[in-house]
């Protein structure tokens, strides 16, 4: 699902949403949001002991902090979408896309939110009965519960599929990183591989018998490789679609001819000639994908040579999943270096680049082999510290912070800067979304700016 797909679905659903309450009868709408906000709590318990139930749930569940920052959302969220009158139905839809974003991320499974969303019903139902003596308006309130709810999850589960096939992506991007892939490599390997189907198409034309037999492209190594891996990697590039229509192209216009007995349409030295150009033209759009896409080919960030960010929501679920399985923890050092503007409005961006390089340099010096380092924007750089705690990792930010801060750093002509930097650190909790461990760093990086910089702060 492309994101414009999800954006049209947003935008029919504000119109959804507002002719199911335009449906609906204003009593039943008034008495259902007054239900809500009196019954929130026992919603929300009832909706926690029930998903308690099952085994799976725990995973993402089990935690006291969650569980009541939850608690409180849910809350929340029931009120908001059975509200009335309700004034802003764009925001209430963009909020919907936002929740089903958070439990891609996390990764709670579809079906989860299914069995919440079906207690919510019948718990709804329940309250409406025991509101209404009328027959009619009884039914009316619980269509509009069921059509709120429905169209909730709808577009939760649009924006769960588009970020979960996303993160599939870059999990995937992140496992051929891991084992030593070299997507240069790969480019070439594909290359041959074209190369190979076209000349196994001109032995097969020279002889006597075989023109009948001539192998579809489509359905060659290349082509398998490219519908199964290639347009899933280089999703949405516009080179993917020519040679999708290149490839359809020879299969059902040039083979046929060429495969055609006795007189052809065309000479066939003709028809051999418009293969190879065709040919050409999908080694030009191949080599045009993988050089736009250079940093999945190494997964490191060009200036730098540190892990590019992208890996990053595949590497710290991982972590995240190991730590609860294992119940071990993980720290994060994110590190900005400061007045680093000054650094390049003083001796230019080429300078500003060395500092980085060197910084890098240093950083990897300074850790473990398993722990990751990542270019995460800027003159921001993110450090996770594998199983460590609290302890370790603010030794581990005080000797980053003391050698940065130590460092003569060469910027040509003879030249050294000597920069500082300020770092946050936070320690894994056993929060789900890895979004909020990163938040936590963030804001203790911006809070040791705040008291003077060339420090260290730990997120409490």
């Amino acid at each position: 699902m492309t994101p414009n797909t999800v954006k049209s679905l947003e935008y029919t659903a504000e119109a959804e949403w507002q002719d199911i309450l335009e449906a609906t009868p204003t009593i039943c709408k008034e008495v259902l949001a007054q239900a809500v906000a009196s019954n929130a709590q026992a919603l929300a318990d009832h909706f926690y002991a029930y998903m308690m139930e099952h085994p799976q749930a725990k995973v993402f569940l089990d935690h006291d902090s969650v569980h009541d920052r939850l608690h409180g959302s849910m809350m929340r969220w029931l009120v908001e979408i059975f509200r009335h009158p309700l004034t802003d139905t764009a925001a209430v839809v963009a909020h919907q896309r936002h929740i089903g974003e958070v439990h891609a991320r996390i990764r709670v499974p579809v079906y989860l939110v299914a069995r919440g969303a079906r207690l919510i019903k019948k718990d709804l139902s329940a309250a409406l009965a025991a509101q209404f003596d009328d027959a009619k308006l009884q039914e009316n309130g619980v269509s509009c519960v069921n059509q709120i709810i429905d169209l909730a999850l709808e577009l939760m589960s649009a924006s769960y599929e588009k970020n979960s096939q996303r993160g599939a992506r870059d999990d995937e991007a992140y496992r051929m990183h891991s084992v030593g892939q070299n997507i240069a490599v790969e480019r070439e390997r594909q290359r041959a591989v074209l190369l190979e189907w076209g000349q196994e198409v001109l032995f097969t034309l020279h002889r006597s018998s075989g023109a009948e037999q001539l192998p579809s492209l489509g359905k060659s190594e290349f082509g398998l490789w490219f519908s199964h891996k290639a347009s899933a990697m280089f999703e949405d590039d516009a080179d993917v679609g020519q040679i999708d229509i290149i490839i359809e192209r020879i299969d059902t216009t040039l083979l046929p001819m060429l495969r055609a007995p006795g007189a052809e349409i065309r000479p066939r030295d003709v028809l051999i000639r418009e293969l190879q150009a065709e040919l050409n033209d999908v080694k030009f759009h191949l080599t045009q994908l993988f050089e736009r896409h250079q940093e999945a080919e190494s997964g490191r960030d060009t200036l730098t040579r540190l892990l590019s960010r992208k890996f990053l929501p595949a590497v710290m679920n991982r972590e995240i999943k190991m730590a609860q399985t294992r119940h071990t923890g993980f720290a994060l050092l994110l590190l900005d270096l400061d007045h680093f503007k000054r650094v390049n409005d003083a001796f230019g961006h080429d300078a500003g680049d060395q500092v980085l390089q060197q910084v890098a340099t240093l950083l990897q010096s300074s850790v473990r082999n398993g722990d990751f380092i990542f270019r995460y924007g800027g003159e921001e750089i993110l450090v996770m510290l594998v199983e460590g705690n609290a302890e370790s990792a603010m030794r581990l930010a005080e000797l980053i912070r003391a050698k940065i801060e130590a460092a003569a750093i060469a910027i040509g002509q003879g030249r050294t800067v000597h920069v500082t930097a300020s770092i946050g650190v936070a320690l894994y909790g056993g929060h789900p979304d890895h979004l909020y461990l990163i938040k936590q760093a963030d804001e203790a990086m911006y809070r040791a700016k705040n008291q003077g910089r060339n420090r260290i702060v730990f997120s409490e």
